[in-house]
């Protein structure tokens, strides 16, 4: 049987990763408290919308109307903190005065949680699918994650480019990502037979991995942007749709069988607008 607690610690990354989406919709409001690499502090009396910190401390005094999220480090919540929605820390721990009103879930997972899900998963038998692999698959949807918030909420016009270029001429960007996919082994060969060369290949590599990073950030917009639609929602910004898209990618990948052909394609239609647009710079039809 499927072990719960590995359930738990896996529905949690997902959760994280949601709330990570919402806390960046709005990118503009002052309510909105987001730092990369530092602490921060709510003070009392003050009144925030969401706060997001990525490497560094929260410490709330004050309140907050929805969500708190650190990633890679701790929460405190002293005696006169009050938070609205939920309180995340992904990599650190959750610290709760007495006297800090909560009125969502307290979410804290940290390196023993995973540690123990790993070695729980090892010491059982396995039952349809690897544990492992599914630690390691959501571990990896994390990181993309991180990526994506960075890429979307500093660089979004890029994307947009590629995503429209996805959108107007879908058979060219394919071929253009089958090319894509087909010449980078050759082209590695051919920077391997000088020295020159040699070296150049650790740059193909990263031109190449960023390339798919980028037109699979796309694909996911354009996906969420397809789901907004068919909800008709219109109240969304591109980081709301990039976030849902790629669960939704994500999600699809579990599928047996046809999971990984989609998401293989996925990655051909972004390589292919990547190239067609020069990582999003410009484009002509």
């Amino acid at each position: 049987m499927m072990d719960r607690r590995i359930v738990k610690n896996l529905i949690f990354f997902l959760i994280a990763g949601l709330f990570l989406g919402f806390a960046l919709t709005v990118r503009a409001e002052s309510a909105n408290v987001v730092k990369i690499g530092s602490d921060i502090t709510i003070e009392e009396g003050t009144k925030v919308r969401n706060v997001l910190t990525v490497g560094g401390q929260i410490t709330i005094d004050g309140f907050v109307e929805n969500h708190v999220v650190a990633v890679g480090g701790s929460v405190v919540l002293t005696q006169s903190a009050v938070i609205g929605g939920n309180v995340i820390s992904l990599g650190g721990v959750i610290v709760q005065g007495r006297g800090a009103e909560v009125h969502g879930n307290l979410t804290e997972i940290n390196s023993e949680d995973i540690s123990a899900a790993i070695t729980k998963a090892l010491s059982d038998e396995w039952e349809g699918w690897s544990w492992i692999f599914a630690i390691v698959s959501v571990s990896i949807f994390i990181g993309v994650l991180m990526l994506t918030l960075l890429i979307v909420y500093f660089i979004p016009q890029p994307i947009r480019v590629i995503s429209t270029a996805i959108r107007e001429m879908p058979l060219k960007v394919t071929l253009w990502g089958i090319v894509g996919l087909i010449l980078v082994v050759p082209l590695a060969v051919l920077l391997a037979v000088s020295v020159i060369g040699i070296v150049l290949i650790p740059l193909e590599m990263t031109v190449v991995l960023f390339a798919v990073l980028f037109g699979f950030v796309a694909v996911s917009q354009l996906v969420g942007e397809k789901l907004f639609t068919v909800l008709k929602r219109h109240d969304h910004s591109i980081v709301r749709e990039t976030i849902w898209g790629l669960i939704i990618l994500w999600l699809i990948g579990w599928i047996p069988y046809v999971g990984w052909m989609l998401k293989v394609f996925a990655i051909v239609l972004g390589l292919g607008s990547v190239l067609v647009t020069r990582f999003g710079s410009s484009y002509s039809r």
